[in-house]
């Protein structure tokens, strides 16, 4: 009897295992693009002026966020990471949970600079990147 002669169709297991590597590289290198440590706290202060502003309504009363050196808001303080700097702002959340002022919140480490861009109308917060 003649042996079955093999399928020469497919790709080898060498040659599979060379493009996951090759994805895995490329994906993990625009993860941690994605993923910087100034992106991560624009996204956590983000968080925490969407959660002042729905406090504000739910509880009917204004609720007062100050970034300086640390965010406070409502007499709850947060650490800013050492290596992010950001500008001074001031402002509060009315009862309705709209903002006392529409401004802009600038942001930076060693290598990117981001913006939170907040809204008087809508009560919006946006991130951008400067």
């Amino acid at each position: 009897m003649d042996k079955p002669s093999l399928n020469k169709n497919g790709f080898t297991f060498l040659e599979m295992m060379i493009v996951l590597l090759i994805v895995s590289i490329l994906s993990f290198g625009l993860y941690s693009k994605m993923q910087s440590s100034l992106y991560v706290f624009m996204k956590q202060v983000q968080t925490l002026c969407i959660t002042a502003q729905q406090k504000a309504y739910v509880e009917h009363r204004k609720v007062y966020v100050h970034i300086q050196d640390s965010i406070h808001v409502d007499e709850i303080e947060y650490k800013i990471p050492k290596d992010i700097a950001c500008d001074s702002v001031d402002f509060y959340y009315n009862p309705k949970g709209n903002m006392s002022k529409a401004l802009s919140l600038h942001c930076s480490n060693s290598s990117t600079k981001m913006k939170l861009v907040f809204q008087v109308g809508a009560g919006r917060v946006r991130l951008e990147k400067e």
